[in-house]
């Protein structure tokens, strides 16, 4: 199982959103993606998933030995796609090497999964990134969320190499690239020094997603071919496109 640490230096740039849709990609390919909520005390992915209304334990129970992995699992109708819930507090501090035990456990059944978590660099995100293998820095294409990603970076090369650390930009628009709203591709790769995985076009939909809203094919597309790059194949980029 392939674990990536999903996170942002700021709030706000669609990360928790971003997780769900890639997750469904990787789905649509056949492959089973565990989602771990880690966002404590602010939980969001039981709404973009329409999973939780049963949830009875977290995977601090999980971690705390109070329940088995299976007891907390939320999973969707087709089986592929499951959801760990995150306490609302953290009763005591959680371990790297506890909460990968806790992942190891459901390295059988998952192909990918997916740590959410908060914005910033500060409360669990180290620990988080320690029982990663690879981290996705999610940010959108302008000043302030390239230099709180360039910050995250930071922290994160403390833990992992910087060849293991991914750009993700969302709510990219060539139209305001143009007319110098936001700045390009490139400028956010050389602000932030991330390697670059993949950009996510502007779309109203993805605002929207927890009514059950869709999303533009042309948006549907990109997490297909960010899914894709994440199994290996060689997609070349295309955000000029967008």
């Amino acid at each position: 199982m392939k674990r990536y640490l999903i996170c942002s230096g700021k709030g706000g740039v669609g990360k928790s959103t971003l997780s769900v849709c890639i997750a469904r990609a990787l789905c649509a390919r056949g492959k089973s993606v565990l989602l771990v909520d880690c966002d404590v005390g602010l939980r969001s992915l039981d709404l973009l998933t329409g999973l939780g209304q049963s949830a009875v334990y977290t995977w601090q129970d999980v971690v705390s030995e109070n329940c088995m992995l299976s007891d907390a699992l939320l999973t969707d109708a087709v089986g592929r796609l499951s959801l760990l819930m995150p306490p609302a507090v953290l009763f005591e501090p959680i371990s790297a090497e506890k909460f990968s035990q806790m992942l190891e456990k459901a390295a059988v059944d998952f192909d990918f999964c997916f740590l959410d978590a908060g914005a910033g660099v500060d409360g669990i995100v180290p620990m988080l990134a320690q029982a990663s293998e690879t981290a996705l820095v999610v940010a959108t294409p302008d000043s302030v969320s390239a230099r709180a990603a360039a910050k995250t970076a930071e922290m994160l090369w403390q833990i992992l190499p910087p060849e293991r650390l991914r750009l993700l930009l969302n709510r990219y628009s060539v139209s305001a690239v143009r007319d110098g709203i936001n700045l390009c591709a490139d400028d956010m790769i050389d602000e932030t020094g991330i390697r670059f995985l993949g950009a996510v076009p502007e779309d109203a939909g993805l605002r929207v997603l927890p009514c059950g809203k869709g999303i533009a094919s042309r948006t549907a597309s990109a997490f297909d071919r960010i899914a894709a790059r994440l199994l290996g194949e060689a997609v070349p980029f295309s955000v000029r496109k967008f």
